[in-house]
């Protein structure tokens, strides 16, 4: 075994070991996406090979047999020797309507240690003049896309924008009842219901039934 391989198995033996200590960061890190520019200014940090080829197995190879397709490492402070983050994106693995599917995750750093998030399906959905990055979440990919792209040609909800308010990244999951999908975007959270009592024809369905703007 060469001495890259040698140090990044040892990274892999012991960073399960960490990760009650970096629960905390984690959650931090997983609010980043929609506020980042506003609360946390970060810097790119380069990782070594071992770090590259340690996240690369522990998010793409182990699980999913991919290899990686971009590791964004940061830091906290300017000039720093190590990243305290990095979001790793993994090479598609299939595609649906054109677009790819792929996995992503977020790992944190505590001393030599790397710790990641469960990897989280994610993928792009066309609307009218862009592209959306969303992740289905428990929600089947194929409802997931088909839901985005209808209720983003609905105009308005309570005279807010359903355009406007998808904005990436938008995160999905399945409601408390089973017709109930939960979107969660960067600054908007939309419930759409597709239970449609109404049948006149051109009734809009799924419905949007609530929407609200993050804190």
């Amino acid at each position: 075994m060469s001495k890259n391989n040698t140090s990044a198995v040892k990274f892999f033996r012991v960073f399960s070991d960490s990760w009650s200590r970096l629960v905390l960061a984690l959650l931090i890190a997983a609010c980043w996406p929609a506020r980042a520019t506003t609360i946390l200014q970060t810097f790119p940090v380069k990782l070594s090979r071992d770090e590259q080829l340690l996240l690369e197995h522990i998010v793409c190879g182990q699980e999913y047999g991919v290899a990686v397709a971009e590791i964004d490492a940061r830091a906290f402070s300017a000039n720093a020797s190590q990243a305290n983050y990095a979001d790793v994106r993994c090479r598609p693995h299939a595609q649906l309507k054109g677009k790819p599917l792929y996995y992503v995750a977020q790992c944190a750093r505590e001393q030599k240690l790397w710790s990641c998030s469960p990897a989280r399906l994610e993928t792009l959905v066309t609307l009218k003049d862009r592209e959306l990055v969303v992740r289905p979440g428990t929600v089947p990919p194929a409802v997931a896309v088909e839901t985005i792209q209808k209720i983003s040609t609905y105009g308005y909800f309570q005279a807010h924008s359903l355009d406007a308010a998808l904005q990436s990244t938008c995160v999905m999951g399945m409601g408390d009842a089973p017709d109930l999908i939960e979107i969660s975007c960067r600054r908007w959270s939309v419930t759409v219901s597709f239970w449609c009592p109404q049948k006149k024809t051109g009734a809009a369905c799924p419905r949007v039934i609530y929407m609200t703007e993050h804190s």
